[in-house]
């Protein structure tokens, strides 16, 4: 399957149906669970009015529950998966913690049902489901840490488009603030570092920094997986330090 640059996966129409009884199940449950926490998200987002890091992750966990709807249709599977009911969270920091607990609980699962996978178009789509669920779980583990600001400096409003400090899963670096404040432009190597930083508080070992590359207002740094694919590109805005997803 081919990733597109705005994250998009192409999952081919016909794929071998997998001999493991217990492996469909499996995914018929991550199914069950994924469009339990896309229900789940929305009703929080819509709830608390918050923007971050819902409107990061809801597009993400459409594209989840689509994308493995496909897997079984390529199956000439019946994929069936149920929704269950939301849970009516009372405050923002109890809608946190439930999503750190649903994030958690797929991780060891899309580990298992990627290592099992029978055919390799699935382990990848299922590995990019993975790649981004652990995002996932980074942002929400972020903003329960940071509390409602979500790493940004309180009276600094959240433009349209604006992903802003989605990256902050540093601990106490806070990217969401001014990096600098002595006024001057980020140059190549503090964007570099930056990256770095990032990358070791994602606690991720299977991502490395790839290519930095200067765009004029900001830079653009890849994100690769162990095997030099690339999980995702990001830039770096030279005066304010802030760093967002570039898809």
């Amino acid at each position: 399957p081919g990733m597109m640059g705005d994250g998009w996966i192409d999952v081919p129409d016909k794929l071998p149906a997998p001999k493991s009884s217990e492996w469909v199940q499996k995914l018929r449950e991550i199914l069950t669970l994924e469009k339990e926490s896309l229900a789940q998200y929305t009703a929080d987002q819509e709830k608390f009015n918050t923007y971050m890091p819902y409107m990061m992750v809801i597009p993400q966990e459409e594209n989840h529950v689509e994308w493995i709807g496909q897997l079984f249709k390529a199956y000439g599977l019946d994929a069936d998966g149920k929704t269950p009911p939301v849970v009516d969270n009372k405050t923002l920091t109890n809608a946190y913690e439930l999503s750190v607990k649903m994030e958690n609980d797929l991780l060891p699962r899309y580990e298992w049902l990627v290592k099992k996978a029978e055919d390799r178009d699935t382990a990848q789509v299922l590995n990019v489901i993975l790649l981004q669920s652990r995002w996932h779980l980074v942002m929400f583990d972020h903003a329960l840490r940071m509390g409602h600001g979500y790493g940004f400096s309180r009276g600094r409003g959240m433009g349209p488009g604006m992903m802003g400090g989605y990256y902050g899963s540093e601990t106490g670096r806070g990217y969401g603030r001014h990096y600098q404040s002595t006024g001057k432009a980020i140059n190549a190597k503090e964007a570099e570092t930056m990256m770095k930083d990032y990358l070791k508080s994602s606690r991720n070992p299977n991502l490395k920094l790839g290519k930095i590359k200067d765009t004029g207002n900001a830079f653009e740094a890849e994100i690769l997986t162990k095997k030099n694919d690339i999980a995702d590109k990001v830039h770096i805005d030279k005066a304010t330090g802030y760093i967002k997803s570039a898809y």
